[in-house]
């Protein structure tokens, strides 16, 4: 964690907000700031739980202790988005937001004020024109020159959050949740593009459809692999056949359909071991 600076924006917009909301700001989620993109959760993973931490009070003389539950700071982070003071821009895994009206890159500006060559520079400056009236313009237009250019969020953290809200949706839909940290893992392993997850999710919805037809013909099917597993093994890439289940399907009812005058046939030999001969006196 490092040092960071509170503007008047963010203290406006924290201003009447319940204290709880403030305090998860101002402990759980400012001081993890990346002050290159705004964005929090990236590069020092936070969570509704370590928020709540970070607002425990402890005991002393006179003062209890009080703890905040997840769901309690949970709905503060909400109040916080509504408010505008930040955006979140994941769910489920890993708690991912950004910090709208924090001020990015106030680092530069102050590597800039301390470097001992331009100073020496505008000293020599300041000298010859300390009696041309010239002073103050050259001091204004030197410090604009030396403003920060506003910070564009890295590619890197674009790209982490779009692949996480890729997995939440690939963890909705396959079938058997186990082990969500390793599928997480292989799921990033992959570098995937976004050609390669969308093949990924079609093929897993045609696997699903297959599975679910087979089941309800009474087929035995293979019981699904662990998600990881299934990443590793690029399971996607197998081939599937609907048709040839619905072939199956088709030849099981023929099938059936020649069976039953087999069936009819046993019921006329029965019939007729049964029936007395013909002529036979009773």
């Amino acid at each position: 964690m490092m040092d960071f600076l509170i503007n008047e924006n963010e203290l406006a917009a924290l201003c009447g907000l319940p204290h709880i909301q403030q305090l998860a700001y101002l402990r759980g989620i400012r001081p993890y700031m990346d002050v290159k993109t705004g964005v929090v959760g990236v590069k020092r993973r936070i969570s509704h739980q370590s928020i709540a931490e970070q607002l425990y009070i402890e005991p002393h003389q006179g003062i209890k202790s009080h703890t905040w539950s997840r769901d309690q700071v949970r709905r503060a982070v909400s109040g916080l988005a509504r408010a505008g003071v930040i955006t979140l821009q994941s769910e489920g895994l890993h708690l991912i937001l950004k910090c709208q009206l924090a001020s990015l890159g106030y680092f530069v500006q102050n590597k800039a004020a301390i470097n001992p060559p331009q100073q020496g520079t505008t000293l020599s400056s300041s000298q010859s024109l300390e009696n041309t009236g010239l002073l103050g313009i050259n001091t204004l237009k030197a410090d604009i020159d030396e403003m920060p250019k506003a910070a564009t969020p890295l590619k890197e953290d674009n790209y982490y959050i779009f692949l996480l809200s890729k997995f939440e949706k690939f963890w909705d839909l396959y079938p058997l949740k186990k082990s969500k940290p390793k599928a997480w893992d292989a799921y990033q392993a992959l570098n995937p593009t976004a050609e390669l997850l969308t093949q990924i999710d079609s093929a897993l919805q045609k696997q699903i459809q297959l599975h679910q037809q087979q089941q309800s013909q009474g087929q035995w099917v293979a019981a699904w692999k662990f998600p990881a597993n299934w990443l590793v093994q690029r399971c996607w890439e197998d081939e599937i056949q609907i048709d040839v289940c619905q072939e199956t399907n088709n030849a099981v009812h023929e099938t059936n359909y020649k069976k039953q005058p087999v069936r009819d046939l046993f019921w006329v030999s029965w019939v007729t071991i049964t029936s007395p001969p013909s002529g036979h006196s009773k």
